[in-house]
C-alpha cells in the first residue's frame, strides 16, 4: 500500500502529461493544416491568376473590343489553344448576347441575367475581374465557374461596351488538389458564397457538386475570411481538424481547406500514453514485489507482534511484552520498547490499585457500619434526586426498610403542602451548584402518621450525586409550636387590659395614631369618647376593691357591646376611666352613642350609696373632628374629650358633654 501510495503521484503526473501531450499534438496538427491550406491556396490561385491576366489582355485587343464575330472567334480559338486550364472563352455585348465564343453553340445566348455579367458591367473602374459562384452552364449543362471583365466604354459614357468571359475547368481544380495528396490529408476547394464544394482530394467516385451553406466549416470560413482552423465533422461524417485559407489576390470567396482526421492525430498521443501507463504500472508492480519481503521483516511481522501484545494487555494480561527483533524498523523497535515500559507501569499501577481497593473496601465497611449504627437516616441520592442508598435508620424514622426506599424520590412521602418549599430549599439549591441545603417538612410514615423531619443535603465533590442526613424533629417542632402560641398570647396580653379584657392604653394609642392618619388621607370624621365612673373611690371605700373590680368589668361589657364595627375600639384608659375610639363617626353619632352608654350603664342598677340616685353612674366627654395635615395631632383630640369629661363632672355628673372649638380644615369650615 505504501508503494502504491508513493507511485500514485507519478501515475497522476503521467496522465496529466499525456493529456497535455495530446493537446499539444492537436495544436500542432491544427497549425500544420493551416499552413498546408495556405500553401494549397497559393497553388490554386495560379490558375485563377492565369485566367484573370488572360481576360484583361483580351479586353484590350481591338478585335475583341469591336465585337467582330469572325475575327473575334479566330482570336479566341487561338488563345484557348495555348491555355489548357481555361475551359472556354466568349465575348458578350452590352445587351448580354454572346457575340463570339470558342464554342459555336454559345453564340447568340444571353448572359444578361448572370450575376457576373451584371457585376462586371457595373464596375466603376472598368478593370475588375469578377468570379462567379458555381453556375450551371447553358451550353454544357454542367456546373462551372466563370471569370468576367468589362470591355472598354463608349466615348462619353460610363457604360461598358460588353464583357469578355472565361470558363474555368473544375477538373483542373481537382488535378491541382491531387498534387497535395497525402494518405492522412483531405484537401477541399469551397466557394463560401454559396457553400459549394468545387474540388476535393481524394475525390470520391462520381462526386456531384454540392452546397453546404450551414456546415460548420463553411460558417467558420465566413466568420474568418482571412483563414483559420476549426474542429468539425466533415461532409462524409468523419471528425476532422480543418485548416483553411483564402485564395490570395482575389476576393471572390474561394477558399482552400486542408483536414486531417482527429482520431489519427490522437492515435500517436494515445499510444505514448498507454506505453507510459504500462511502464509506470510495471515499475510499481516490481517495487511492490521487491518491497514485500522487506516489509514483512521490517514492518509487518513486528506490527503483528505489537498487536498481539496489545491484545493481551487489553484482555488484562499485563505481563505481555512486545519483542520486535533486530530486523524491525527503528521506529517499531522504539515503539515496542515504549509499549514494554507502558506495560510495566500498568502492571505496577494495577498492583497499587488493588492495594488501594482493599483499603477502600475496609474504609467503606467502617463507613457503612457508622451509617447503619447512626440514629439519623443517611441517604445517597443520584443526580436525578433518586435514592441509591438508605441507611437502616429508615425503619425507625419512617417505618420503611431501606430496600423499599431505594430507587424512589423523597418527595413521594413529603406532605403536599410542603413539597414546593422542600424542592426550592433542597432540590433546586443543590442542582444549582450550592454545596449544602436544609429544609424542615412533614413526612408520612408507613403507618400513616405525619412526623416532622429535618434534612441536611450536601453536594458530592465528584458530581455523582448528593448525600442527605435526615432526623426526626417532631418534639422540637412541638416545642416551637407551643412557644409560638405562648408568644402569641404574650402579644395579646401586652395589648389587653388584664381586669376588663378590653384593649389597654398602649393598644389604644397605636390604633388612635393609625386611624388619625387614615382620616387625614380619606378626609373622614374621627370621634373619641372618654368615660369615667362617678365617685368610684367612694365606691371602693364602701364596697371594697373586689366589688369595685366587678363593677369595672360590668361597665367594660357594656362598652365592648357598643363597639360593633370592626374599626371601633373600646379600651381601659386608666383606673376607672374608659375610652371609645370611633372612626367615621360624626358629632351626632358620637353624642347619640354616649347617651345610650350612659343610660345602659345606669340600667345595670349597680348600687352606689355615694350617689343621689343610689346607683353607679358615669360621666362622658365626646370630641369629634375631621383631622388635617397641620392640626395638633391625635393627642389634641384626646385632650378635647378629656376637657369635655371634666365639664360633665362639674355639671353634676351622670351626663354627657361635647368638646367645642376643635380646629377643622378650611374647606370643612366653609361647608
Amino acid at each position: 500500500m505504501l508503494v502504491a501510495i508513493a507511485t500514485a503521484p507519478l501515475l497522476a503526473l503521467l496522465v496529466a502529461l499525456a493529456v497535455a501531450d495530446g493537446q499539444r499534438v492537436l495544436d500542432t496538427a491544427r497549425d500544420r493544416v493551416v499552413q498546408l491550406a495556405q500553401l494549397a491556396a497559393e497553388q490554386q490561385d495560379d490558375m485563377v491568376q492565369e485566367a484573370t491576366g488572360l481576360l484583361r489582355v483580351l479586353a484590350r485587343l481591338p478585335d475583341v473590343r469591336m465585337l467582330d464575330g469572325v475575327a473575334c472567334e479566330q482570336l479566341l480559338d487561338a488563345v484557348l489553344a495555348d491555355h489548357v486550364r481555361v475551359n472556354g472563352l466568349a465575348v458578350a455585348g452590352v445587351d448580354g448576347l454572346v457575340m463570339c465564343s470558342t464554342n459555336p453553340a454559345a453564340r447568340g445566348l444571353s448572359v444578361a441575367d448572370r450575376s457576373y455579367f451584371q457585376q462586371a458591367m457595373a464596375d466603376p473602374t472598368g478593370t475588375a475581374v469578377v468570379i462567379s459562384p458555381l453556375t450551371l452552364s447553358r451550353v454544357t449543362g454542367k456546373p462551372s465557374i466563370f471569370l468576367a471583365t468589362p470591355l472598354g466604354r463608349y466615348p462619353g459614357s460610363d457604360v461598358a461596351t460588353g464583357i469578355v468571359l472565361a470558363g474555368v475547368d473544375l477538373n483542373w481544380f481537382t488535378r491541382l488538389s491531387d498534387r497535395m495528396r497525402h494518405p492522412d490529408l483531405v484537401v477541399q476547394l469551397l466557394d463560401v458564397r454559396d457553400g459549394a464544394l468545387l474540388a476535393q482530394t481524394p475525390r470520391p467516385p462520381s462526386m456531384p457538386v454540392q452546397r453546404y451553406v450551414d456546415h460548420p466549416l463553411v460558417r467558420a470560413m465566413v466568420a474568418a475570411p482571412a483563414g483559420g482552423s476549426v474542429k468539425a465533422v466533415d461532409f462524409e461524417g468523419t471528425e476532422r481538424v480543418f485548416g483553411f485559407a483564402p485564395l490570395p489576390g482575389q476576393t471572390a470567396g474561394l477558399m482552400v481547406a486542408v483536414a486531417v482526421a482527429e482520431a489519427q492525430v490522437r492515435a500517436e498521443a494515445d499510444g505514448r500514453f498507454r506505453m507510459s501507463i504500462v511502464a509506470a504500472l510495471s515499475a510499481a508492480g516490481l517495487a511492490m514485489l521487491a518491497a514485500w519481503p522487506v516489509a514483512q521483516i521490517t514492518m509487518l511481522r513486528p506490527i503483528r507482534l505489537l498487536m498481539a501484545a496489545a491484545t493481551r494487555v487489553g484482555a488484562g494480561d499485563l505481563s505481555a511484552r512486545a519483542k520486535m527483533g533486530r530486523g524491525a524498523a527503528d521506529e517499531l523497535r522504539t515503539l515496542g520498547a515504549a509499549f514494554t515500559r507502558m506495560a510495566r507501569r500498568l502492571q505496577s499501577r494495577d498492583r497499587r490499585i488493588k492495594a488501594m481497593q482493599a483499603e477502600i473496601a475496609i474504609s467503606e465497611g467502617h463507613h457503612r457500619l457508622l451509617a447503619e449504627s447512626a440514629n439519623d437516616m443517611i441517604t445517597r441520592l443520584s443526580p436525578a434526586m433518586e435514592r441509591t442508598y438508605v441507611s437502616p435508620a429508615s425503619l425507625d424514622l419512617l417505618g420503611y426498610r431501606p430496600a423499599a426506599l431505594v430507587g424512589t424520590h423523597p418527595r413521594r412521602l413529603i406532605h403536599p403542602d410542603d413539597r414546593d418549599a422542600v424542592r426550592a430549599a433542597i432540590d433546586d439549591r443543590l442542582l444549582a451548584g450550592h454545596p449544602t441545603a436544609r429544609a424542615t417538612y412533614r413526612a408520612q410514615r408507613a403507618d400513616g402518621r405525619w412526623v416532622w423531619l429535618e434534612t441536611n443535603g450536601r453536594r458530592l465533590d465528584d458530581g455523582t450525586g448528593f448525600v442527605a442526613v435526615t432526623r426526626d424533629v417532631s418534639d422540637r417542632k412541638e416545642l416551637e409550636v407551643q412557644l409560638e402560641e405562648a408568644n402569641r398570647q404574650l402579644r395579646i396580653l401586652a395589648r389587653q387590659d388584664g381586669l376588663t379584657g378590653l384593649a389597654n392604653r398602649r393598644r389604644f394609642d397605636e390604633e388612635l395614631g393609625e386611624e388619625y392618619r387614615r382620616a387625614i388621607r380619606t378626609r373622614s370624621t374621627l370621634a373619641v369618647m372618654l368615660l369615667d365612673v362617678d365617685h368610684f373611690k367612694a365606691f371602693n371605700d364602701t364596697y371594697g376593691h373586689p366589688r369595685g373590680d366587678a363593677c369595672l368589668r360590668a361597665l367594660a361589657g357594656v362598652l365592648a357591646g357598643s363597639a360593633r364595627r370592626p374599626a371601633d375600639l373600646a379600651a381601659r384608659y386608666c383606673g376607672e376611666e374608659f375610652v371609645l375610639l370611633l372612626p367615621d363617626t360624626d358629632v351626632a353619632g358620637a353624642m347619640g352613642l354616649a347617651e345610650r352608654l350612659r343610660a345602659e350603664i345606669q340600667a345595670l342598677a349597680i348600687p352606689h350609696s355615694g350617689m343621689e340616685s343610689g346607683l353607679v353612674t358615669v360621666s362622658l366627654g365626646v370630641a369629634a373632628t375631621i383631622p388635617f395635615e397641620h392640626a395638633r395631632g391625635p393627642a389634641a383630640l384626646v385632650e378635647a374629650a378629656d376637657t369635655a369629661l371634666y365639664q360633665a363632672k362639674h355639671a353634676g355628673r351622670d351626663t354627657v358633654r361635647l368638646a367645642a372649638d376643635l380646629p377643622v380644615p378650611e374647606r370643612v369650615a366653609a361647608e
